[in-house]
């Protein structure tokens, strides 16, 4: 005998509104997936005044130490999926 997961019972709802999805109804996934790029340009620190890298280093660091773990990995990498419905107004 097979069992289903209670996951599996649970009754799918759109992400947006909350509304219960229909067997066999009409439902769409959306992804989105946002990943930070290089352009392949470095910097020419060599015409730069010797403290130049580590003013620079103190700056981010400084606009970053608030931020959570979670916050920095999103200016790098973020993913988000929703299930949702079309509205009939």
């Amino acid at each position: 005998m097979n069992k289903k997961s209670s996951s599996a019972k649970a009754k799918l709802r759109c992400d947006i509104c909350g509304k219960r999805f229909k067997k066999g109804g009409s439902r769409y996934r959306i992804n989105l997936e946002i990943i930070s790029d290089f352009d392949g340009h470095i910097e020419d620190l060599s015409k730069k005044p010797e403290d130049y890298l580590e003013k620079k280093m103190d700056k981010i660091l400084d606009e970053t130490k608030e931020m959570t773990e979670k916050e920095l990995e999103e200016e790098i990498y973020l993913k988000r999926n929703w299930l949702v419905c079309i509205k009939k107004n």
